[in-house]
């Protein structure tokens, strides 16, 4: 860490995504510009698995006690965080060495069309991952639809303003102004909230070993006093409240004319309960003993009626600071840390795997452009092997009980896309969910089959079935093309993985990215799958068993643990 010159070069760990790199570059600039050299480490680590969900231990992210161990292990020399998602219990042999001034801690509305938020339309649907916002929201405005979202900052953006020629799903997303002002993207925000933000919200901490003296010292520097008393009253709120990160628990502390003034509420779920406490101190003033003063009130009112706190809570967040107990049920150790690309919307894929403990861009790298078609008479049977066939049928105005006898779906996502629109489905392969897969489970004996769906599907279905003896007509509804550009896809170098989940999807990665570099896994949802990619110069590393969330993050696994021969 020393230089001769008494210069540091110092070793900064971070999570991969592009905003934990935003502020820990922040942060490095800062030390360089005192003279020492930075490097930035992302951190991918390994861990155990605990009992009791993320949401029930308050909401401790995998990654923070990533960082914190990577920290105590000596594989780096500090540590940035967000400090809203940091938890309030201390970590024996760390040290909170910094909190840089905070940028306004306010949240911001992202809306379709540049709506505020009171021109937002009754019933729409509004996008956060925060039960603290929810609550507020719901509160405002009961006529909303709050709607549960993951993702990164562009994959909620695109929730909204949609993707290629995909449309959005959501009126508008809620995110925090500071991290949206630190990614450049603050042009995204038509409104700020009038919401009582999370405590420590805006503010980065900047953590070492607490044994390195000579670099507290020089962290020191970066510690703006206002923003630390602050954010202190905010967070003895919380840990006195033992409420957790994810709970819906507001805390806003500002310095004012010489004087801290200080609200905190707590809230339900629901939005339509809460309690409140505000105080007005002069400087100076003992921030802990200020928290801990609004904390009391705030139980004397009934704050724990109003959302489960301390003892009623599932567990407690010390339990996830040491070794024995770091993970959330259901992670896969090999995938924490690891950040895999999903050239495909949002969805129960993408959130399959980041449970599994992996950071996912879900990106569409695909657009579909409809074909014009024609159909045949009736047939024994219509099979489908995609939701994009189905809606491109119902988008014609096509009633599919009008074409076939029976219908045919070639996994679950395509089935419950054809009884979304009232028609029941005669059979679904289980397990896989390819055209193999569907072939072994429709008749043998001869019959009459419509095919309608991509341009680009392969001839295993329609070749399988005339095999048979079967009577077959191929009709293309559709075909998708490469997206024009994808600006949440980031380079090669950024990724462990990528999931190709048709051909047509391998092609575009390709397009896009160019060849990936070797230390990046290609995993694939079946052979249709893995041949296409092969076919493009991909080399697939593991195939799912099964097209579903268990089967992506098992074969995930697989390629990121076995040696790439």
């Amino acid at each position: 860490m020393n230089t001769a010159d008494g210069r540091l070069h110092l070793r900064l760990g971070t999570r991969g995504s592009e905003l934990a790199r935003t502020q820990s570059g922040h942060v490095a600039d800062a030390l360089r510009a005192l003279g020492h050299s930075v490097e930035l480490v992302t951190i991918r680590s390994e861990g155990d698995v605990t009992s009791g969900s993320l949401l029930e231990a308050g909401g401790l992210g995998v990654f923070a006690a990533a960082l914190r161990l990577a920290l105590l292990r000596g594989a780096v020399d500090l540590v940035v965080h967000s400090l809203k998602d940091l938890p309030t219990a201390p970590v024996e042999g760390l040290a909170v060495a910094a909190i840089p001034e905070r940028e306004l801690p306010f949240d911001a509305l992202c809306a379709r069309d540049g709506l505020t938020f009171a021109e937002l339309p009754p019933m729409a649907r509004v996008g956060t991952g925060s039960p603290r916002r929810a609550a507020q929201l719901r509160a405002q405005r009961p006529d909303l639809t709050v709607v549960e979202i993951r993702g990164n900052v562009g994959t909620r953006l695109a929730r909204v303003h949609g993707h290629g020629t995909e449309p959005g799903d959501l009126d508008a997303v809620v995110l925090a102004r500071a991290g949206l002002a630190r990614l450049g993207r603050f042009d995204a925000a038509t409104d700020t909230l009038d919401l009582l933000p999370a405590p420590g919200q805006g503010a980065l901490a900047v953590e070492c070993r607490t044994i390195d003296v000579g670099l507290r010292e020089v962290l020191l520097q970066l510690d703006h006093a206002d923003t630390r008393l602050c954010v202190t009253a905010e967070r003895t709120v919380l840990a006195t409240l033992e409420a957790g990160c994810a709970a819906p628990v507001g805390a806003y502390a500002r310095v004012v004319n010489g004087h801290v003034e200080f609200t905190a509420s707590v809230f339900n779920a629901e939005g339509t309960s809460s309690v409140t406490a505000r105080r007005s101190a002069p400087l100076p003033v003992d921030a802990g003993a200020l928290g801990h003063e609004v904390a009391l009130e705030l139980l004397a009112k009934g704050a724990a009626d109003v959302t489960p706190l301390g003892e009623a809570r599932a567990s407690q967040l010390e339990d996830f600071h040491h070794e024995q107990a770091l993970w959330a049920p259901g992670t896969a150790e090999a995938l924490v840390g690891r950040r895999v690309l999903l050239p495909r919307p949002e969805g129960p894929l993408a959130q399959a795997i980041r449970a599994a403990g992996a950071e996912v861009d879900a990106v569409p790298v695909t657009e579909t452009q409809s074909l014009p078609f024609s159909l045949p008479g009736r047939v024994d049977w219509l099979v489908l092997t995609s939701p994009v066939g189905v809606r491109m049928l119902s988008e014609a105005g096509v009633e599919l009980a009008d074409l076939a006898d029976r219908i045919a779906a070639v996994g679950p996502a395509t089935a419950a896309a054809i009884e979304a629109l009232g028609v029941r489905v005669d059979i679904v392969p289980s397990g896989r969910s390819d055209a193999g897969a569907l072939l072994g489970v429709l008749p043998q004996g001869p019959a009459s089959a419509l095919l309608a769906g991509s341009a680009l599907a392969g001839p295993t279905m329609a070749d399988g079935l005339a095999a048979r003896g079967w009577d077959v007509d191929v009709v293309h509804t559709y075909t998708t093309a490469t997206v024009a550009d994808a600006p949440a896809v980031r380079p090669w170098s950024d990724y462990d993985a990528v999931v190709v989940t048709a051909g047509s999807i391998a092609r575009a990665v390709v397009d896009l990215l160019g060849m990936p570099e070797p230390h990046v896994a290609v995993v694939t949802l079946g052979e249709p799958s893995a041949a296409a990619s092969d076919a493009v110069g991909l080399r697939v590393h593991a195939i799912a068993d099964t097209q579903d969330g268990p089967g992506v993050v098992d074969a995930l696994v697989h390629a990121l643990t076995e040696e790439k021969q």
